[in-house]
């Protein structure tokens, strides 16, 4: 996109925004000038205007975090993606079933995001689990989505994506990854053995629209002494093309696999991307 279109006003306050986080909850105005390299002054207009809409909210310390509009913006586009509700029963049917904790989640700015939870067992890995984000090349869900990306994609995000370890079975050689990217696409699901949490394993399976591009993932997490008889694979792939099914996928020529993103669109699903 050309420069000359953006509006510099709206870019600062994006960059405002987008200073907080899970670690960063709240910032004094001296604090975000400081982080944006400008002075209080300069940003004080923004700031205001930001809490007056209710995207940000100042307390009695007079330090900002982000405002119950994100909450209210955020509903809404979540009531746009019918996915969520369709996912919920069939999610909450595999927690309680196995006793595991099941998810939804989209590929977003490279990352896993997840958009819904489902509790078998109390999560200790991560509490508050919907909006987060977490590395997508050390999850199931990250494999299932990364290997649903056409070629070009997938080499920019092997590339450029730092590999860092999260544990000793964290994938940290991008060729590595590569061929296990190719064994998620022919299989048809992913498992994170021990790659993103210590102890902790997951389970991956794609939900494909009437086009068969991969929309979202979903997976169950459990500790990895839970199953000793097998793992639940096929009832993870089947619940996975139950709810394709029921977004037009249809079975004709199914081999079981992923496909990858091509020809119209861009990336794993309209809410995706990775750039």
């Amino acid at each position: 996109m050309e420069e000359r279109y953006i509006n510099k006003s709206l870019q600062k306050a994006f960059s405002i925004l987008n200073l907080f986080s899970p670690n960063v909850k709240r910032l004094s105005a001296t604090e975000i000038a400081r982080r944006l390299g400008t002075t209080p002054g300069v940003i004080y207009p923004i700031l205001y205007t930001l809490e007056r809409h209710g995207y940000l909210e100042r307390d009695g310390a007079k330090r900002y975090s982000l405002g119950l509009k994100f909450l209210e913006r955020s509903n809404l586009i979540l009531q746009r993606l019918d996915l969520r509700d369709k996912v919920k029963p069939y999610l909450r049917e595999l927690a309680d079933t196995y006793h595991v904790n099941a998810h939804l989640a989209v590929l977003y700015d490279r990352k896993v995001m997840y958009l819904h939870r489902e509790e078998g067992y109390p999560s200790v890995i991560i509490k508050e689990v919907v909006g987060q984000r977490v590395p997508a090349y050390c999850t199931a869900l990250g494999k299932v989505l990364l290997a649903s990306l056409d070629e070009g994609e997938l080499e920019a995000y092997l590339a450029e994506e730092e590999l860092r370890p999260l544990t000793p079975k964290t994938i940290r050689d991008p060729v590595k990854l590569k061929k296990e990217l190719e064994r998620v696409r022919e299989q048809g699901y992913a498992i994170d053995n021990e790659e993103f949490h210590r102890g902790n394993m997951c389970i991956a399976a794609p939900i494909r629209n009437h086009l068969g591009k991969t929309l979202a993932a979903i997976s169950i997490s459990f500790p990895k002494e839970r199953f000793s008889k097998g793992l639940p694979i096929a009832q993870v792939k089947a619940t996975a093309l139950k709810i394709s099914r029921e977004m037009g996928y249809s079975l004709e020529g199914d081999l079981g696999g992923i496909k990858r993103a091509g020809g119209e669109g861009k990336g794993v699903g309209c809410i995706c991307r990775t750039s």
